[in-house]
């Protein structure tokens, strides 16, 4: 803004005139030093109103705005609701289009002549003004015109009226209660149900809001009659309601989406086609015509509804035994009753008799087992699902182990097996290798497949299965009938286990340490004196045997793959001798 002293007066405000300011040869044109500075006037005017009896007149109140750039004004009225002006409810009303307005003894008006407390006159119209912003207050200050303080603006009786109106209903003001609006109303041609209560504040009020009962119909007192249950759903929205059935699978009725189809339900009806049918079955308010009266009929409300109550829809009585929660607190709150829901047993259900799963034969020319049960579950085979990312992940992971028969036949006892376990897909092959004058033909044991465990079979018909888990050395095996005793793993074997102790928990030293640190702590004296007795240069380290010989002496029977894990982990100098003292010690690294 340009300093207030550089004006002299609203001639000075002029588009067409400018004003030399103090120290310059030339001014600034008041078009590019007011460019976008607007004055700003509380403002309001007296309107005579002669069609109402409720008023006389009516205080309109604007906003007046004076354009520094040009001298132009304009006014505009903000908008008020349910005024009856027309004015757009999204934007306010323009009063008076933006031009230079002239006073009535012929100039135009500038900016003195604009100030808090002066009324105006434009075209006929007088308007007083009340208020400014600070803006305003402060360039008319600079230029050295006094501004008094804001005036209060008169309030029109009207408006107050309504406003006691809408706090005393709790809202808007309403058909029933407001006469000038049933008057209204009714001239422009509305119906009579204006006078009832606020149906669209009870649909604002209670869209979507639906309360919802589980009930019982108990018909088994008749002939071929049964329990079936239903569900009640309640639109708080427009009071109607609809009986829903609960669809059962094999009920053997056709499934009809609704028992009751949502409107109002009246109650002492048996049944209904319509409410002016005289075939209705009921005793009750029936009219001279003989026609069913819906004046006098009573409709169901949510107060008829409760847990624990019985009620009479078209004849047929349900019982009322459970809700959700929004009912449950719906009630807690409006009406200040805790609904609690009641035990209700339906009858008890009939298991489908299963189909036994027959026997798989073996034959690898058919398939894989799980391939045969899916052909015997589905009328069109379909093929087992596979793992894809257990197949990329340990694609060409192969573990293999050493093995022989559990048997005390003489003719067995020197035969070995070779075990291969693919982790891919869980599936086993044995294998023999030839031995010379044995007499038997070495090779392929068994085919590659997966293998069940015997006596493992569930109440579906399914097995449980060898995983790779079940394989270590030292595990006793039985494969399509024969018992197998692992006896030693290759190096990858072991190693693979040793990487994955979440799978291969006897490979595990944190899963060691965790079953032997108490059994270590209570014989460690014992088995520190014979370890020493077997190191003579007291180096800290002994063999493997007599490292064994020591635990057994001390009674610590341990499985063959944890004592091959404590050996590979203990075994610090791959010599084949063990540290013992850092096996003794329960803080050491090497148990980590």
């Amino acid at each position: 803004m340009q300093p207030a002293t550089a004006f002299a007066g609203a001639n000075a405000l002029s588009p067409t005139k400018t004003q030399p300011a103090h120290g310059s040869e030339a001014a600034t044109p008041a078009w590019i030093a007011f460019d976008r500075k607007v004055l700003r006037f509380n403002c309001h005017f007296d309107e005579e109103v002669h069609e109402s009896q409720a008023e006389a007149s009516r205080v309109r109140k604007c906003i007046l705005y004076y354009y520094l750039e040009d001298d132009s004004m304009h006014i505009c009225e903000p908008k008020v609701e349910n005024s009856g002006l027309g004015i757009d409810p999204t934007k306010s009303a323009v009063y008076l289009k933006r031009h230079r307005v002239p006073k009535p003894e012929g100039d135009f008006f500038g900016a003195t002549d604009l100030n808090i407390g002066l009324t105006i006159d434009i075209y006929g119209r007088v308007f007083t003004l009340t208020d400014c912003d600070g803006f305003t207050r402060t360039f008319l200050e600079k230029l050295g015109i006094e501004v008094p303080q804001a005036i209060e603006e008169p309030t029109d009786g009207y408006t107050s009226t309504r406003a006691a109106v809408k706090a005393h209903v709790g809202g808007r003001p309403r058909p029933v209660n407001d006469a000038l609006i049933r008057g209204v109303e009714a001239s422009l041609g509305a119906s009579s149900h204006l006078l009832e209560g606020d149906r669209l504040g009870q649909f604002l009020d209670n869209d979507r809001k639906v309360l919802r009962f589980y009930m019982a119909w108990d018909d088994r007192k008749k002939l071929y009659g049964e329990l079936r249950p239903f569900i009640l759903h309640y639109y708080l929205a427009d009071d109607h309601m609809e009986v829903v059935e609960v669809k059962t699978r094999n009920n053997g009725r056709d499934p009809f989406p609704l028992f009751v189809k949502k409107g109002k339900v009246y109650k002492n009806i048996d049944s209904y086609t319509s409410i002016d049918s005289p075939t209705t079955h009921t005793t009750q308010n029936i009219g001279r015509s003989g026609r069913v009266d819906p004046a006098t009929m009573e409709a169901f409300t949510e107060a008829d509804f409760g847990i624990g109550k019985s009620i009479k829809v078209l004849g047929v009585e349900f019982f009322i035994h459970a809700c959700d929660e929004f009912t449950r607190d719906y009630y807690q709150k409006v009406h200040g009753v805790e609904l609690v829901d009641v035990p209700f047993v339906y009858e008890e259900k009939w298991e489908r008799p299963k189909m036994p799963v027959p026997p798989h034969t073996g034959w690898a020319a058919i398939g894989s087992e799980e391939d045969s049960l899916n052909s015997m579950q589905h009328l069109v085979p379909k093929p087992p699902k596979k793992d894809m990312k257990k197949l990329m992940d340990k694609d060409g992971v192969i573990l293999r182990f050493l093995a022989r028969f559990e048997t005390e036949a003489e003719e067995d006892t020197g035969r070995q097996f070779v075990i291969k376990f693919y982790c891919a897909n869980d599936t086993i092959a044995v294998f023999e290798p030839p031995l010379k004058n044995s007499g038997l033909v070495g090779g392929k044991f068994i085919e590659r497949t997966t293998l069940r465990k015997a006596g493992t079979q569930k109440e579906d018909g399914t097995w449980e299965f060898w995983l790779q888990g079940d394989f270590y050395t030292g595990a006793v095996v039985e494969l399509n009938g024969w018992r197998f005793v692992i006896y030693q793993a290759d190096e990858y074997t072991l190693s693979y286990m040793e990487a994955h102790p979440e799978q291969h928990p006897m490979s595990s030293i944190a899963y060691i340490c965790e079953q032997a640190a108490p059994v270590l702590a209570e014989k460690r004296e014992a088995l520190l004196a014979d370890c020493a007795a077997a190191d003579p240069s007291e180096s800290g380290y002994v063999n493997y045997e007599p490292f064994q010989a020591a635990l057994a002496g001390a009674g610590m029977e341990l499985n063959d793959q944890v004592l091959v894990t404590l050996l590979r982990r203990f075994d610090v100098r791959k010599d084949g001798t063990v540290s013992y003292r850092e096996l003794m010690n329960p803080d050491s690294n090497l148990w980590k």
